[in-house]
């Protein structure tokens, strides 16, 4: 290890963070790739993880500018480099001694940023191993509780509620996922409001969406319900309940199970 490395690394991790918070991406971005070369000649950080003599400093700086790079990956709506850091992060949340790394300011964000990443993607198994990971104290706070919620309202289909509580989140961070979610959830809305349904107003539409006005639902309804028609102030679903029954082939899968059937009792 080079002591020039290990005397700069505070420095060089301190300015990023600050380019971070500045919302300089590009800067940040470069100056990443220098702390991440930088990392590779401390001994004590993964996957060498040796108890050398600033073993505990390096780690708390090393855990921070990836705490950092999630916050960075989030800015940039990049989801492949926000789970490449949300794993490189793991030795340091789950395998080093706490007392000698307290928690960063910024831990329970990029903990609740990885819920709620999970929970969009679909990942309930992944979602909930993380959650037996955590401790009381962690569960009970804010941005974890946010995400347990939303997990509650989705399985419960409360669509409402999950857009109810997505528009008042607790860390502005949670957008980025947010946006995402709210978009799968108003087409799950959607589904529902075609199969109970054959026309709306355009109001009422907007109401069940829940979108502040009328240019948002039509916007919506274009790009995901292209086969809806609007006329005037209603909204014919008509359409988009044939096409979704036409997805089904009936006949074909009863015609299919009837020589099954055939068939066993010819064995039997």
């Amino acid at each position: 290890m080079s002591m020039n490395v290990s005397h700069d690394f505070p420095k060089i991790v301190d300015d990023f963070k600050k380019l971070v918070l500045q919302g300089d991406e590009e800067k940040a971005e470069k100056i990443l790739g220098e702390i991440k070369a930088m990392m590779l000649e401390l001994d004590s950080l993964p996957p060498l993880s040796i108890e050398t003599e600033n073993a505990a400093s390096e780690r708390k700086f090393a855990r921070e500018a990836l705490e950092y790079a999630v916050i960075l990956s989030v800015n940039m709506c990049d989801k492949d480099s926000f789970e490449r850091h949300i794993t490189c992060l793991r030795p340091y949340y789950a395998s080093f001694d706490k007392s000698q790394s307290p928690a960063s300011d910024i831990e329970m964000t990029v903990i609740g940023l990885n819920l709620l990443y999970l929970l969009v993607e679909n990942r309930l198994a992944d979602f909930h191993c993380e959650l037996e990971l955590l401790s009381e104290t962690q569960h009970a706070h804010p941005a974890v509780t946010f995400c347990t919620q939303l997990d509650q309202h989705l399985v419960v289909g409360s669509y409402d509620q999950v857009l109810v509580a997505a528009a008042s989140p607790p860390i502005s961070y949670y957008s980025f996922f947010l946006k995402s979610l709210l978009e799968t959830v108003r087409e799950n809305i959607g589904e529902c409001v075609s199969t109970a349904y054959q026309t709306l107003t355009v109001k009422q539409a907007t109401n069940m969406l829940m979108f502040s006005n009328k240019e948002e639902t039509m916007d919506f309804i274009t790009e995901h319900y292209p086969s809806w028609t609007v006329s005037g102030d209603t909204v014919n679903l008509i359409r988009g309940q044939q096409d979704k029954s036409d997805e089904i082939p009936s006949l074909k899968i009863i015609s299919q199970n009837i020589g099954y059937a055939t068939e066993l009792e010819r064995i039997v």
